[in-house]
């Protein structure tokens, strides 16, 4: 999931933490500060999907902090900025999930657009393979 601030304001997202089930248990939670206009791909944790929908991502979104994924809108195929390239920084290729907006709704881009992954799956490329202008948001899973 992408987070990006949109705020002027310094956030922790604390509550990405992972909770141990005993005092020897040692995982790394993805608990971070997000510089204004900084943003950061994470792996769709439960923690993370849980602050998203109920927790500190969730809030500082309806504060109009946070934007979540990536929307993007892109020019008709062939045209310049047809292309959208996301650095992810995984290093293993995630699930690209699409949607277009028609009008007030999202919904499923299948046969609007390319995704292809570089050889050592730091980023993704989108292409609208349309003739026409689309907004795509798009989720790396």
């Amino acid at each position: 999931m992408k987070v990006t601030n949109i705020s002027p304001h310094l956030i922790l997202l604390r509550d990405l933490r992972v909770m141990p089930a005993a005092q020897n248990e040692g995982r790394r939670g993805e608990e971070r500060y997000l510089q204004p206009g900084m943003s950061v791909y994470f792996p769709n944790t439960q923690e993370v999907l849980r602050s998203a929908m109920t927790g500190d991502i969730s809030k500082f979104k309806a504060l109009n902090y946070l934007t979540i994924e990536d929307t993007v809108t892109l020019q008709a195929n062939g045209d310049p900025n047809d292309t959208v390239v996301l650095p992810h920084g995984f290093g293993f290729p995630p699930a690209v999930y699409v949607l277009k907006q028609v009008g007030v709704t999202w919904v499923d881009a299948t046969g609007t657009y390319d995704a292809s992954h570089d050889v050592t799956f730091q980023n993704v490329t989108v292409v609208n393979t349309t003739a026409g202008i689309l907004t795509f948001l798009i989720r790396l899973l």
